[in-house]
């Protein structure tokens, strides 16, 4: 029987997940979170974020309607609270003096932490770390945040996407797509435990030409782009533009169930530090190169990416995107307990 990996893969667990971005959250309040097929509750008590069950344990209502008292979650039924730990501090039913029962207290993830402006969540304790992003603090690039998406299609699905290297004369013919650079030269892709990368050489649209609307009369550059993908499914792009500089661009993914993936994703460009173009450009640009990638992934009837090689046709240009299949079946093979 084949093996088919989505979104609610179990193994997900003991890897990091972003599950919103900061600026998007009112820390007054908390925030319906969905993951892994599981709903929730996003909170930020004491001055940190915290991710505790949908549910009260008590009556099973929403802590989503709940509200912020102090440094806790006061559930909006019975009026129990939970701190950032998860432990339940107050039943108000049963006064000051009473004894919390042991299933009062919810469980919390293994660990959850800000960084890039994104929240993330390791539901058991993580085996890779968040990917690394040495640009972040780099005074030499300017950043742009592409607004948040959420796509019908699974993060590995996404993530085979954002790899491929045979896709874009065909399927961003009306962004970055050079219909005379068909063929993918050899390549080597290196494997580093959770990890892998790859370098290549293609031919793309001059950025100008790219969002004028013109088809016919268009300029093009050789572009070096290095791959970098880290578990379970998070993507990097480095791309050197020679005398133009560098761009880097960063493809975090949400697993929300089987049919749903949100999409965090940033351009960490230094033409945006030197002023030669705004994160602005940078946003419209790559929010219409997603829109091409979304169309097509979004009509993809099976919403998991096969991990036996005999379900899809394989060519020496897919060698990256095998790879990430090879690190999905070793996600797929860790032990559950």
């Amino acid at each position: 029987m084949a093996r088919w990996f989505d979104n609610e893969n179990p193994g997900l667990r003991n890897f990091w997940h972003p599950v919103a971005r900061v600026a998007d959250l009112d820390n007054s309040r908390p925030h319906a979170v969905r993951l892994l097929g599981v709903d929730y509750t996003l909170a930020q008590l004491d001055g940190h974020w915290a991710l505790l069950p949908e549910t009260c344990p008590h009556r099973l209502a929403p802590l989503t309607s709940g509200t912020i008292v102090g440094e806790t979650l006061q559930c909006a039924y019975h009026g129990w609270k939970f701190d950032g730990s998860g432990s339940c501090v107050d039943i108000p039913a049963l006064g000051s003096e009473a004894t919390i029962p042991p299933t009062a207290h919810l469980e919390t993830p293994a660990a959850i932490e800000e960084r890039y402006g994104l929240i993330w969540v390791a539901l058991d304790e993580p085996l890779h770390p968040i990917p690394a992003v040495p640009e972040w603090n780099d005074d030499a690039f300017g950043v742009a945040v592409i607004p948040a998406q959420v796509w019908q299609a699974s993060a590995a699905q996404m993530a085979d996407n954002f790899l491929d290297v045979a896709h874009f004369p065909f399927t961003h013919l009306g962004t970055i797509g050079d219909p005379e650079d068909l063929e993918v030269a050899p390549y080597e892709v290196t494997r580093d435990g959770w990890s892998f990368s790859s370098v290549h050489h293609h031919s793309s649209k001059v950025l100008g030409d790219a969002t004028s609307g013109e088809t016919e009369a268009f300029t093009t550059f050789h572009r070096t782009m290095t791959f970098r993908c880290d578990a379970p499914h998070h993507v990097r792009l480095h791309i050197d533009y020679g005398v133009d500089g560098d761009l880097v661009l960063l493809f975090f993914h949400q697993p929300i169930d089987v049919g749903h993936s949100a999409l965090y994703s940033l351009a960490l460009a230094e033409n945006i530090a030197d002023g030669r173009m705004t994160a602005a450009d940078h946003i419209a640009f790559q929010s219409e190169v997603g829109r091409e990638d979304r169309e097509l992934l979004e009509r993809l009837a099976t919403k998991a990416v096969p991990l036996e090689v005999g379900v899809e046709t394989h060519t020496r240009a897919d060698r990256i995107t095998v790879e990430l299949r090879r690190l999905l079946a070793d996600i797929d093979d860790l032990p559950t307990g």
